[in-house]
């Protein structure tokens, strides 16, 4: 094994333990979230807040975060942005009020922006050519296995241990992210400015929205993560009507991001040996499609699996060759800049969906949104069906 492939596989094991053990961090303190804020005695309406304040702080700072990657050591970025959230992790446990939650929660957001966008930024540079999407598949599995993982070991952690139990835990797990970017990622990272034809952060934003090829990825991961977003809001509310019980419940909306995770590496060498990487992306579309489509009619503990699998298989088929994509165009770009634009689609995507759907659903019958969602993957889809190839 050459010196090259030891580095690469290196850097892969670092970025991809600090990947999961961050989103395993955030899986474990949702759970115990809401009951959190409502012991210190939040609204409705603050706790709505306090859940959405992490999306809003971490959706505004990727756009500040994927400009910082294309012009800052990036190893110093990535530490930065993990200290934010052992910082906020912390502090989860001392916050007494309402307010002071909504801003651990804006740190926490803001730290997230930090990790997640930069370890892609620097996959994109350091991915040997040919194996990019197993690169990524690796990557995004570590990231949906964390956040699968996440929510399963909040109640037993909670349990038998303490109610502060799982933010203790997700400080040890971003310290030791932290002790691991430190010690095995090199310190002298590409800045990945892309090709300097563009100059001043306008000009390069201005190119990629007429960037017809990265305008269909950056779609297609939005209508995804809508349908994601929903999926987890929703397969909650049709199981309480069978009345499941709540670790049921937890299983099944855990094996939505499981088997995307587990599939990720799988689908990215696919991608690396399918000469037309939209295929994938197709399939994938379809498979979701199709999973929403009947998903206002299951009842049963098992039908329900079944559905958040299916849902988990088809994000896992197009999600490798969706970032492979974007990670080309960072070339030209800048990997920072894209792999932002593209996290902050897939953050857009996972605030709306469930937001639409509750308002359809107050309007319209209870299968419409689902089919509304449905048709809109599909149209996100189709232009992938007339693209030559991935370039």
């Amino acid at each position: 094994m050459s010196s090259t492939e030891v580095s690469y596989r290196k850097i892969l094991t670092v970025l991809s333990l600090s990947m999961f053990c961050a989103m395993l961090g955030i899986g474990i303190i949702a759970p115990v979230l809401p009951l959190y804020a409502k012991r210190l005695g939040a609204s409705g309406l603050a706790i709505g807040t306090i859940i959405g304040s992490f999306s809003f702080s971490r959706t505004g700072g990727m756009i500040i975060s994927g400009e910082l990657a294309d012009r800052m050591n990036r190893k110093v970025l990535l530490l930065s942005g993990l200290a934010f959230y052992a910082l906020a992790s912390v502090a989860y446990t001392f916050a007494s009020t309402t307010g002071s939650l909504i801003a651990v929660r804006l740190v926490h957001g803001f730290g997230s922006a930090m990790v997640v966008p930069i370890t892609m930024a620097i996959g994109a540079e350091v991915a040997p050519k040919g194996k990019e999407g197993v690169f990524f598949g690796s990557l995004q599995g570590a990231l949906f296995l964390g956040s699968g993982t996440g929510p399963l070991l909040s109640g037993l952690l909670a349990e038998n241990i303490g109610f502060n139990a799982p933010f203790y835990a997700m400080t040890a797990l971003t310290v030791l992210s932290m002790a691991l970017v430190f010690r095995f990622l090199p310190g002298t990272l590409s800045s990945g400015r892309g090709s300097g034809e563009f100059h001043g952060f306008k000009s390069v934003f201005n190119a990629i929205l007429t960037d017809h090829e990265m305008l269909m990825v950056f779609f297609f991961q939005f209508c995804s993560a809508m349908c994601r977003g929903v999926l987890v809001m929703m397969i909650p509310l049709l199981a309480s009507e069978t009345r499941l019980s709540l670790p049921e419940i937890g299983f099944v909306v855990s094996l939505n991001s499981l088997s995307t995770g587990l599939l990720q590496r799988v689908s990215g060498r696919l991608a690396d040996n399918i000469p037309n990487k939209n295929r994938l992306i197709l399939v994938g579309g379809l498979i979701s499609a199709v999973t929403l489509v009947g998903l206002p009619n299951l009842r049963t503990l098992l039908s329900l699996s079944i559905a958040s699998i299916a849902f988990g298989v088809g994000h896992a088929f197009a999600s490798p060759s969706l970032v492979t994509m974007a990670a080309a165009r960072g070339k030209t770009y800048g990997s920072g800049r894209i792999m932002g634009l593209f996290n902050i689609a897939f953050s857009l995507g996972m605030t709306m969906g469930p937001v639409l759907v509750g308002m359809l659903l107050d309007h319209t019958g209870k299968g419409v949104p689902f089919y509304f969602l449905s048709a809109m993957l599909l149209l996100a889809a189709y232009p992938f069906f007339s693209l030559k190839g991935a370039r």
